[in-house]
């Protein structure tokens, strides 16, 4: 069968406009593409730009906080102890260091204000009586130096 060449031209057209149609539908792919692109970047531009400002009001806090610090450290630097106050605490602490050898009394620091908590040593006996019992209670307290001090009291060998 023959074709004629108003066929051929129709074909030619047809080819000719599908190939037009292709070439416009994979431009708006590519514009999609680059509008999806361009929308996640826009997407994370804002969440930087975000984390920035937060970053950047955290920073200026910290600057006023530093601030205030080095104040703070610049007053404390500028104090002194006065010669009487540094005898009573070089007293204290040798008072403290002759009590802690006599009585073998170690107390433990960290413990709460209204918590007297340590352990009491005897190196000659090689004895250790852990305590904890309310500040101020002292004659439990001297009883238990007493007990570890002598022999048959109930204390932990260590």
């Amino acid at each position: 069968m023959a074709t004629s060449t108003w066929e051929l031209e129709i074909i030619e057209e047809l080819d000719s406009f599908c190939l037009k149609l292709e070439e416009k539908i994979y431009k708006k792919q590519q514009q999609v593409e680059a509008s999806k692109k361009k929308y996640e970047l826009e997407t994370k531009l804002a969440q930087e730009m975000k984390i920035n400002s937060e970053l950047t009001q955290q920073l200026a806090e910290l600057s006023r906080r530093g601030g205030e610090l080095e104040r703070v450290c610049a007053t404390f630097e500028s104090l002194t102890i006065a010669e009487s106050d540094r005898h009573r605490l070089d007293n204290a602490k040798e008072m403290y260091q002759v009590a802690k050898e006599i009585t073998g009394l170690r107390l433990d620091f960290s413990a709460s204000a209204n918590i007297a908590k340590g352990y009491v040593k005897n190196e000659a006996r090689r004895l250790l009586q852990p305590f904890e019992h309310e500040a101020g209670d002292s004659e439990t307290l001297w009883t238990l130096i007493k007990n570890t001090a002598t022999p048959g009291g109930a204390v932990v060998k260590f």
